[in-house]
């Protein structure tokens, strides 16, 4: 990889915001939104902050993204991330954003080409939610907050213009029908239980990033009908599975987002978070017999060997096992939780927030 293939080129256009827009429009280089032109001083702004902050070079290159190989350097993470309306405080999760999808284990390739409706879905845990002001209360998956927007928009805006190919970038059948890019934290201050980066083995303080391969969220309406804690575990449990989810097809990792209000009724009825998992696991089943025959076709080679010949009641379980389903607590008041399939052959991938050399960023909010 020659020098010049790594630096975020520098090119002449009027100076309008009309005439830039209709630039990077023409040549399938932004999400259809207006974009902040992407000035060298705008684009030095954030490498600075990534230099002084973390350690990185502007021509450093963070990872190459699937399918094209594209080397994502600081400084095209950086144009992409103005041109998303990011500010630079933002360029530390960003880059761990960047880290988490090239992780072979998420299969960035897959989320890329596929006709399956997926995206990559930042969950971030730790200090710099605070730092800065992420969203994890009310409307936490929707729009009015610039850094759970920006980023995640930044993060889609990579994902195409480095690691995608212009005029092909995204082949989903409809994409995701509620979809607005964002970058979402986890409400640890009213989790019951461990946040997601501690069970997963990262100290209280150190902030970390969870990219998810997430299809569509499916609302879980509880409406306040569920009283005990067994009640609720019977709905959420119930109003997963379904034929058209892949995770009943075959190794997965869902994610099922808990409101405060369900945390806290389960976590009183004294079941912890890996007891939830179980329970969802062992009751939250598809009836084998109710499998349209030609859909085992899409089914793992292991199912098929597991379920090819049981008895049509048999229950077909969401995830491998429990520990497979990923839970975290987010989102403001009410009775109600979203269920989010993933994409099969593609695990989440949790990365510490760090400087270049791997030490921990300790924001402090």
């Amino acid at each position: 990889m020659s020098p010049a293939e790594l630096e975020a080129p520098i090119l002449e256009v009027e100076d309008s915001f009309d005439a830039i827009n209709a630039w990077f429009l023409e040549r399938d280089l932004t999400d259809g939104l207006p974009i902040v032109p992407p000035t060298e001083a705008r684009v030095g702004a954030m490498t600075d902050y990534a230099e002084r902050t973390l350690g990185w070079q502007a021509d450093d290159v963070v990872a190459g993204l699937a399918p094209r190989r594209g080397q994502a350097t600081i400084a095209k993470i950086a144009a992409n991330a103005v041109m998303a309306g990011c500010i630079p405080e933002y360029m530390p999760v960003l880059i761990a954003c960047v880290q988490a999808i090239a992780d072979p284990k998420f299969n960035l390739d897959a989320v890329q080409t596929s006709t399956h409706d997926t995206s990559a879905l930042p969950i971030v845990n730790g200090p710099i939610r605070k730092a800065i002001d992420l969203n994890w209360g009310y409307n936490v998956t929707g729009s009015r907050w610039r850094s759970t927007a920006s980023i995640g928009r930044a993060l889609r805006l990579v994902m195409a213009n480095i690691g995608g190919t212009p005029g092909s970038i995204n082949i989903h059948t409809h994409g995701h029908i509620g979809r607005f890019e964002h970058c979402i934290a986890e409400n640890e201050e009213e989790n019951p239980w461990e946040p997601l980066h501690v069970e997963r083995g990262y100290p209280l303080e150190v902030s970390t990033v969870t990219l998810i391969p997430a299809c569509p969220a499916a609302l879980i309406d509880d409406n306040g009908g569920s009283q005990t804690a067994k009640d609720l575990l019977k709905t959420l449990a119930l109003s997963i599975p379904y034929v058209g989810n892949r995770n009943t097809n075959g190794e997965g990792q869902p994610l099922l987002i808990l409101g405060p209000q369900h945390a806290r009724l389960l976590s009183n009825g004294g079941f912890s978070k890996a007891e939830v998992k179980r329970f969802i696991w062992e009751f939250g089943r598809l009836r084998f017999g109710d499998i349209p025959r030609g859909n085992l076709v899409s089914f793992s080679k292991k199912n098929i060997k597991l379920y090819a010949d049981v008895d049509p009641d048999y229950g077909i379980p969401i995830a491998d096992k429990p520990e497979d389903i990923v839970i975290v607590v987010m989102g403001g008041t009410g009775t109600h939780s979203l269920s989010v399939q993933t994409r099969l052959a593609c695990d989440n991938v949790t990365v510490p927030i760090a400087r270049k050399d791997g030490s921990p960023w300790l924001a402090q909010g």
